[in-house]
């Protein structure tokens, strides 16, 4: 017969050895904020809880760390491969990700935002209200169960959404999807996003670059 209790406190003995196990051989040494306690509900599991530091992993912010970035963009797949020393299994292990220290990323997204949004406004004379229409956006992604997830993405819907192909308001000012990626593509470049060893995406228009 199933005994919550003794599952619990099972869980709770083997919680020093899982840190200890994930410190060796998952952060060899690097400082990854985190924190391991047991759920205790119906279906009681660990809960290995990491705190990711993003601006150490952007190339050319004040903190970037390339020891940290190897290890964090690592971490997904050896946490997984490393449980099992622990004697635990999938299902009772479960991981949550929570972003912190993303101050210099989250200023280069808004640049390059604001320069997507100045380009087509000023440059191309695109109306502000289309551009929110199709949803043309910069912006930081992540996932609190897959940090590999994480990205900076660029991205709007197809410019034609009635399926008749480029809408016209784009088309007569000289902007086509290619041209939006483009256009994002000589941003992510002038704001150091390429050169940054970060995860980004250029889909304009749905496609993915």
């Amino acid at each position: 017969m199933y005994d919550e209790k003794k599952k619990i406190e099972e869980l709770k003995s083997k919680l020093p050895m899982l840190e200890k196990i994930v410190e060796n051989l998952v952060f060899k040494g690097v400082d990854v904020k985190h924190d391991f306690h047991v759920v205790e509900d119906r279906f009681p599991h660990i809960l290995m809880q990491f705190y990711l530091e993003l601006d150490k992993m952007y190339k050319g912010s004040p903190i970037y760390d390339e020891d940290y970035k190897k290890v964090v963009n690592e971490i997904e797949m050896k946490i997984n491969d490393t449980i099992k020393y622990a004697g635990l299994g999938i299902t009772e292990v479960g991981q949550h990700y929570t972003y912190t220290e993303m101050e210099y990323i989250d200023e280069v997204v808004k640049d390059c935002k604001d320069d997507l949004i100045n380009i087509l406004t000023m440059e191309y004379k695109i109306p502000y209200d289309l551009i929110g229409y199709y949803d043309i956006l910069v912006q930081l992604n992540y996932n609190p169960d897959f940090p590999s997830d994480t990205k900076i993405l660029a991205y709007c819907e197809s410019l034609g959404r009635s399926g008749m192909g480029t809408d016209s308001q784009f088309m007569e000012r000289g902007v086509d999807c290619d041209k939006l990626i483009e256009i994002v593509d000589i941003i992510f470049d002038k704001n150091g996003v390429k050169d940054s060893g970060f995860q980004y995406s250029n889909c304009m228009c749905e496609k993915c670059m």
